[in-house]
């Protein structure tokens, strides 16, 4: 992404600091968000991994993980600094977090600042428009080639709807096809919200 389109994704979230906290974050509700964690966790069974929650935003995902599997070791990276102030308040008791400012979608920031995980996962955070035409496919391959088990992710559908503001549609069966370059078992899955869908790559 290039300068202006970042500071266009600063600025939405910017705008939206003083709503609830799932509003801030782009998400229409608490229940929406914790769906779409639903989903990405489909992925399989992530006790005893590490994950990389990549626009981790204030890392509610860290509590999804622990309500629901065993000793995972959470890192959560973001690219907004008052969402990554937040989370280290939030978290700075546990050590099994850790939260990192970094501007995850510059490719060149990507391939050198992720940390070695065992899970990659993104929920919403490539959903922002961008002049590239290979975006997000440049951030699926490098989160493919950095994660040693996997990664899920979800997109907003083409199909239900039109890219608003700053953010960007993708058509799943595209996204599909390129997945399957890299995983051919990549999994699509949709009908579970009508705005997004998500995909499950396994190593």
């Amino acid at each position: 992404m290039n300068l202006r389109e970042k500071e266009a994704v600063l600025q939405y979230h910017h705008k939206r600091l003083n709503r609830p906290r799932v509003e801030a974050l782009g998400w229409r509700s608490v229940e929406t968000q914790e769906q779409r964690f639903e989903i990405l966790c489909k992925w399989g069974n992530l006790s005893n991994t590490s994950v990389l929650d990549l626009g981790c935003g204030y890392g509610d995902l860290k509590n999804y993980l622990d309500t629901h599997f065993r000793d995972v070791l959470y890192f959560g990276v973001d690219m907004v600094p008052e969402f990554i102030a937040e989370a280290k308040k939030s978290y700075c008791q546990q050590s099994t977090a850790q939260f990192f400012l970094i501007d995850f979608l510059s490719a060149e920031s990507l391939l050198t600042s992720l940390p070695n995980v065992d899970v990659i996962m993104a929920s919403g955070s490539m959903n922002y428009k961008c002049t590239n035409p290979e975006h997000p496919y440049t951030t699926i391959r490098r989160m493919w080639n950095a994660a040693r088990q996997g990664i899920a992710f979800n997109l907003l559908d083409a199909t239900k709807q039109k890219a608003e503001g700053p953010l960007q549609v993708y058509d799943p069966q595209v996204v599909l096809a390129f997945c399957q370059q890299l995983d051919p078992h990549a999994e699509l899955v949709t009908g579970y919200h009508p705005e997004d869908f998500t995909v499950l790559m396994r190593h």
